[in-house]
């Protein structure tokens, strides 16, 4: 499908100049072998439903990178990363420009997260993988200013967790959820540029949980603020 798309609109797409500034999260077309990288933090508020009288909120690092491709297409890897859980994923996109102001993407990213806790003397693990297929839209209000609402799903292509090598919970192929992110993309300071935004998910699973064993399956209001600085 995004084949097909691609080479309907690839001669039309190079019409339309780039924005003036590198983003990151904005859905154009990266220049062939061309790298482009951030670094941040995402910070996510953890419901008092499954943190129960707990709450922590300890921000995530986050590197993000792309590398451009023919026809419009780009990967896109992403780190988050804690002290003791980490998520990584890499996926395909295809981006479009519709016009100087608008332009989409589609793509497919695929996660794998794992993390490992020693309390009182139990060795704790967890691991998994996860797989989000995802739609953008941007708007450019101004060369230098880009805005971009995604969409994306969340489906829990498995994960599994342990307390002393003992298997205490294990989860296969299921649909999880959804994530909207809303991101504006501007200069900072010099030639250097900021990510800023916020995503909400709606999900029964979050890889940040998983240590929590939450007794009930339903969804879950997570939301997260993003903050990137473009390199």
């Amino acid at each position: 499908m995004i084949l097909l798309c691609s080479s309907l609109f690839s001669s039309a797409q190079d019409s339309i100049p780039p924005p003036s500034i590198k983003s990151i999260f904005f859905p154009f077309p990266i220049p062939n072998k061309a790298w482009r990288s951030s670094i941040g933090l995402t910070l996510t508020s953890m419901p008092q439903d499954i943190t129960e009288e707990v709450q922590v909120r300890a921000p995530a690092g986050d590197f993000h990178v792309l590398r451009g491709l023919p026809k419009g297409f780009y990967l896109d890897g992403r780190l988050n990363f804690q002290f003791v859980q980490n998520h990584a994923s890499l996926g395909l996109k295809w981006a479009h420009a519709i016009s100087p102001k608008w332009s989409i993407s589609l793509g497919d990213d695929i996660g794998f997260w794992y993390g490992r806790l020693n309390v009182a003397s139990f060795d704790t693990q967890g691991l998994g993988w996860l797989n989000y297929p995802n739609a953008s839209i941007g708007l450019r209000a101004a060369d230098d200013l880009l805005f971009t609402l995604k969409g994306e799903a969340f489906i829990n292509l498995s994960s599994k967790s342990s307390v002393g090598g003992l298997t205490v919970s294990s989860h296969i192929n299921s649909f999880s959820g959804w994530g909207a992110t809303l991101m504006m993309e501007q200069p900072f300071y010099g030639k250097k540029n900021i990510s800023l935004g916020v995503r909400a998910m709606y999900s029964n699973f979050f890889w940040q949980t998983w240590s929590l064993y939450e007794s009930f399956d339903r969804n879950i209001f997570y939301p997260e603020i993003v903050v990137g600085f473009i390199l």
